[in-house]
């Protein structure tokens, strides 16, 4: 099957089905009469598992240890639930200092363009 076949069944575009290639985390095979990748159902399965991996924030390389069978889905689901809990607590934090300083009489704008001169001392 070819590319322009993968982009259909997957919805994914052919850049992010050619850096999995680039990755390793798929291998389709060469067709021997024009040398072309030849995708096969199993590639085109993978690379939906993949795209769904992504999706919750997995990273490249913490799939690539899934394939390689280094750890299980299992473990790195439980990992990522942890990230995405402790994620959920920093953003909602950072939702309750919006809100506060919104409800504020008002907002200070000196705070606003002292920020970046504070920044540049820091670093």
């Amino acid at each position: 099957m070819t590319i322009k076949d993968v982009e259909e069944r997957t919805g994914l575009s052919r850049s992010n089905i050619r850096f999995y290639e680039k990755e390793k985390l798929i291998e389709p095979s060469r067709n021997e009469n024009n040398g072309y990748r030849d995708y096969s159902e199993n590639d085109v399965e993978n690379i939906k598992k993949i795209a769904y991996l992504r999706t919750l924030g997995i990273s490249i390389e913490d799939i690539r240890s899934i394939i390689a069978q280094k750890v299980t889905l299992q473990e790195t689901l439980e990992k990522q639930n942890e990230v995405l809990k402790s994620q959920i607590i920093d953003l909602h934090k950072a939702k309750l200092m919006c809100e506060k300083m919104l409800d504020e009489e008002s907002i200070n704008p000196e705070l606003f363009t002292t920020l970046p001169r504070m920044w540049l001392k820091a670093t």
